[in-house]
Parts: C-alpha cells; structure tokens; sequence
C-alpha cells in the first residue's frame, strides 16, 4: 500500500487562495456586474421634489368683485372658459347636465354623478353627455374664474381675528377689510353666474339643460335657495332647463323614480 502523499503546507495555503477566489468571483462572472446605484427619482434638486411653495392669497377688493360678479358678462367668461376646455358643450346636439349641491354630505353625490355622466357613452344618433358644475368641466378641471375665488379666500378674511386675518395658518393684513355679509353675496352672485349658463348652452346646442340637484338638508339661508333657485325657477318657466332633485344621495340619473321633477316640487329647506 502506498502511502498518501504529504503537502507543503505553502501548496495547501496556495491551493485554499485560489478556491476562495473562485467562490468570491463566481457570482459575478455569472450574473455580471453589479448595478451601480443612481440618484433616487425626484431627489435631485431640479426636480422640484421636496419643495413646496407657499400658498399665496388674493386679496381683491370685495365692492370689485360684487360688482364683477353681479354682470352678466360674468356668465359668458364662466361659458368661454367651459367651451375652452370642452368645446362639445356648445355643440348642436349635445346633452348638457348641469350640478348643483348644498347641504351635509352632498357634494360627494355629486361628484358621483358627474363622474358617471361624464363617462357615458356616445349614443347611437351621436348624442354626447357632458356634465359641469359651479366649480368647473368635470368634477376634476376647475374654471379659472372659480380658482380664483378660492384664493381669494372670503370667508377667511371676513372673519378676520384681531385686526389679522389667518388663511392657511399665515396671518396676513388684508388691504380690503372684508365684511362678514360680503362672502355670501359674492359667492352668491357667482352661484347665480354659473345657472345664467344654461343659456348660452341651451342656445349652442338647441338642447334644454339637464339640471340635477342635491340638495336635501339644505338651508334656506344658504346660496342654493337664496340665489341658485330663483334662476333655476326662471328658467324651467322659459324651457331652458329640466330640474330634478333627488330623492336620496344615492339617487341614479338614469333612474327617473330617484328624482323629483320640476322647482316646485324642491325639497322644504332644512330650518
């Protein structure tokens, strides 16, 4: 029998290098290089990322935008900016809808609706559904007139705390002192802006406007029956419009028992 052959011990250390090596480089030779990490998305400074500018208000005159807000040239810049958007609402033959809310838990209602409307299909005599509301074309486009009432933030400075109004957290000195009274009135007179467009609408498209209305629970303080009825009332009497209300938030615009038809028939404002 032949003995084992004995190692140097400089060859078993050489051979243990080598095996060590082939282990460590195996997964690359393999999988291939490693990724080099790159900067993370938005992180770098030109992305704006983390950056956020402050909300900036605008303080207007509030006797202005009363007088802005009660000419009817209001309504044809609310119509321009609609039809700029979506020029199909003064389209022969189009169907518009128009939206109205007020009240506890009625502006997600709808929303809903609008939603649904707007995404209906086209139908087979080439009728198109299109539905607005006071803040814009679909639930998610806002007229620029309306984002500027936004910042311009009424109530805000018509409650004003100590001589310094408070609008998003900052305090400010508002150059126009604002009366508690004023919000509602330009608000108001916007409302009564944005039902004046069924008009034109009716005019451009030869269709009466479809009006659909939330409005359970509402008060008769508020700006729906205040300034938003009256004209909705004026115009069913002269066959611009058809007004519904629903009977519940739930209610389905293709579901004719879920409203209530014509003005007089609106719900008893809440006390």
């Amino acid at each position: 029998m032949t003995p084992p052959t004995i190692r140097p011990l400089w060859q078993s250390l050489a051979a243990g290098l080598i095996i060590l090596t082939i282990l460590i480089l195996a997964p690359a030779i393999l999988v291939g290089p490693a990724s080099v990490a790159g900067p993370v998305p938005g992180a770098d400074p030109a992305s704006g990322a983390g950056t956020c500018s402050p909300f900036i208000p605008v303080f207007t005159d509030p006797a202005a935008k009363i007088s802005d807000t009660s000419s009817p040239a209001f309504t044809m810049q609310l119509f321009g900016e609609a039809v700029a958007y979506e020029p199909l609402l003064a389209t022969p033959g189009t169907q518009v809808h128009m939206g109205y809310w007020s009240g506890p838990k009625n502006h997600g209602s709808l929303v809903v609706l609008l939603d649904t409307i707007n995404s209906a299909p086209v139908l087979e005599n080439g009728t198109s559904h299109k539905a607005i509301w006071d803040e814009g074309v679909t639930s998610s486009y806002q007229y620029p007139s309306y984002v500027t009432m936004q910042n311009e933030r009424w109530y805000e400075r018509g409650y004003p705390v100590n001589g310094t109004v408070i609008i998003m957290g900052r305090p400010y000195t508002d150059p126009y002192p604002v009366t508690r009274e004023q919000p509602d009135i330009i608000w108001g007179q916007y409302s009564q802006r944005y039902a004046w467009m069924a008009v034109p609408m009716y005019e451009a498209t030869k269709n009466p406007v479809n009006v659909w209305c939330y409005v359970e629970g509402a008060r008769a303080n508020r700006v729906f029956y205040t300034y938003e009825l009256p004209v909705l009332e004026e115009l069913e009497r002269d066959g611009v419009v058809t007004v519904r209300f629903a009977k519940q938030r739930t209610a389905d615009w293709t579901k004719p028992d879920d409203w209530i038809v014509g003005t007089a028939n609106a719900p008893v404002p809440a006390a």
